[in-house]
């Protein structure tokens, strides 16, 4: 069974790394660190199916599940990332239990859905075909991603629907279609948020959310607010963000020494 859909339906804590840069590299790197999960991100990078395919094969012989956020709730993307390996599946933008049914139902096959059967990377190109269509449909974790406020008021109907795994909220994309972009803070924003949340313990479901720019502070108050579902970091950040303090950490270094040196030669 996949680890990652047991420990949603479990409601325990998994922890996630996000990947916008399609080198594999960055896949195995988040793997060595030992990532419950790693999700590529197929909306905002510049990834494609093919790349994406490349990661999943670097996390190969790790315990990290690969994850796709596809670009949208569409049948294309959600037959093509399962066949090219993805365990876990986040559907953008899910606004009613209709669409998490019509995600559902692309993502499983017959009789439960609709998804094609034919070989592929996921199966072994055929060599494990029997035994991965039989069990496919128990293993694969289905999140629903909340992004607009249209979702908020049909949170109950959206948990209700057989084989959702667990809730992923956009609180960026939740604030921006209130007007309010970014204001964490508002308190429209405040209360949808709440309503998530208590939308997720009502049914016992895991919330997810993305912490983008990471902090011991951050992940406390996500934990102690009760998401139990977080994405740490992202690729790009993380690279971003490393960069930048070696390099001012470098500079500060090489400005004491010089205050040092200037002050011994006078």
């Amino acid at each position: 069974m996949n680890p990652f859909k047991t420990a949603l339906r479990n409601q325990n804590l998994t922890l996630g790394a996000w990947i916008q840069i399609g080198h594999p590299a960055v896949a195995e790197i988040y793997a060595e660190a030992d990532f419950d999960w790693v999700c590529v991100d197929l909306e905002h990078g510049v990834i494609g199916l093919e790349s994406m395919a490349d990661l999943f094969r670097a996390l190969k012989g790790s315990r990290t599940v690969p994850v796709a956020r596809i670009p949208e709730n569409d049948p294309t993307w959600i037959h093509r990332s399962l066949d090219a390996g993805a365990r876990g599946l986040i559907i953008p933008r899910v606004n009613s239990a209709e669409e998490a049914e019509a995600a559902v139902r692309e993502a499983l096959y017959p009789p439960e859905g609709v998804r094609g059967f034919g070989y592929a990377r996921a199966n072994g190109y055929g060599s494990n075909f029997d035994a991965y269509c039989a069990e496919a449909n128990d293993d694969i974790a289905l999140i629903m991603q909340i992004e607009h406020c249209k979702a908020i008021p049909n949170l109950d109907a959206i948990l209700s629907v057989e084989q959702v795994d667990g809730l992923f909220i956009g609180p960026l994309d939740l604030s921006g279609s209130m007007g309010v972009t970014g204001q964490m803070d508002h308190p429209e924003v405040k209360s949808a948020l709440q309503d998530y949340l208590s939308a997720c313990r009502r049914h016992k479901a895991s919330a997810g959310m993305h912490i983008v720019r990471v902090s011991d502070t951050l992940i406390k108050r996500s934990i102690e607010q009760g998401y139990n579902c977080l994405a740490l970091g992202v690729d790009v950040v993380c690279l971003h963000e490393g960069a930048v303090q070696s390099l001012q950490h470098a500079r500060r270094m090489h400005e004491q020494f010089d205050g040092i040196r200037k002050d011994a030669a006078s």
